[in-house]
Parts: structure tokens; C-alpha cells; sequence
């Protein structure tokens, strides 16, 4: 079985950070089966979409796509870089909360305003040097096993469905 899908790409100029609940910004994902898994769940608690930095993801390979179950089609995707990112966060001032194991607020205490940009580090190394100087702050998920970090789709679906909880 096989589908032709058309890409859709956004321009960061044509949205803006209060058209959904919150934006994923990402720079890598290792394994697509968590880039979809993230697409799920934006897409279920009303997340507006994915703002990329750089090249390195495609949210339209074969094994993210599979992985969306279909969310990929009701999700905006952005590709851009620091420098134009940091500009719209400054025109909007839009917040940007990282996640993170070095946070100093626990997600469930934080109150993420309308429009929250999430940035999520990669599977393994956790925010790069770029994004963690994009945050306003660092929240982090409070673990009680000897396990240093969560799995980047369970990590950012926490995250989410707590941006969702906090809203409503």
C-alpha cells in the first residue's frame, strides 16, 4: 500500500504563537516513531504545530507519517532558523519553555500561558547549547527511578497534555 501526500510548510511569518494551544520546537529527532508520536499528541490536546530548526527532521518520512495515525495532516509545520525564530519570539513575545533535567520548576507547578512554545531536546542529548538560549525557562519532570530522562515522545506528550491541563 503506498499514498502520495503533498507537504505543507508554513511560513514562520504566516503564524503566529496564539493560533493553537501551544508549538513544538524541535532541532533533532532521532527516531521518527517519537517525532509521530509527538504529532499525535499536539494534534489531540489542540497544539498549533512544529516549528523546526534547521534541516535534520522530516516530519514526512514514511515512519513518522505511519506514526501520526493522520494527526500529521491537522498539524502546521515550520521550518526556520535560530536567528528568525528569536525575531517572532521577540515581535509576539511569545514565551518558550524548555525541557529539561536541569529545570528548576516542576512541569506540574508551572502555569504555561496560551501560545507556549515547547522546545524539546533530541533523545539523547537533551536541549542543544541554541535552545536552551532560546528558553524563558526550564521545567523538568519529576522522576523517582534511577532512570536520568524519559523517552522524547512520552517526555513531550507529558509536557503537552500539561499545557492542556493548565488551560482548561
Amino acid at each position: 500500500m503506498g499514498a502520495i501526500v503533498r507537504q505543507r510548510w508554513h511560513s514562520l511569518d504566516d503564524v503566529w504563537p496564539l493560533q493553537g494551544l501551544c508549538w513544538i520546537v524541535l532541532e533533532q529527532v532521532r527516531f521518527g516513531g517519537n517525532l509521530g508520536t509527538l504529532i499525535r499528541s499536539s494534534e489531540a490536546i489542540g497544539g498549533a504545530g512544529f516549528i523546526l530548526l534547521g534541516d535534520i527532521v522530516d516530519p514526512y518520512s514514511p515512519i513518522v507519517t505511519r506514526a501520526t495515525m493522520g494527526a500529521i495532516f491537522r498539524q502546521s509545520f515550520v521550518r526556520t532558523t535560530v536567528t528568525h525564530l528569536k525575531k517572532w519570539i521577540s515581535m509576539y513575545g511569545a514565551v518558550t519553555i524548555g525541557a529539561s533535567t536541569d529545570g528548576l520548576i516542576d512541569f506540574h507547578s508551572f502555569n504555561f500561558p496560551k501560545g507556549s512554545l515547547l522546545v524539546l531536546g533530541d533523545e539523547r542529548q537533551g536541549l542543544t547549547t541554541q535552545q536552551h538560549n532560546l528558553c524563558d525557562y526550564l521545567v523538568r519532570i519529576p522522576m523517582e527511578g534511577k532512570a536520568d530522562s524519559l523517552n522524547l515522545g512520552v517526555a513531550g506528550s507529558l509536557l503537552m497534555y500539561e499545557v492542556y491541563r493548565s488551560r482548561t
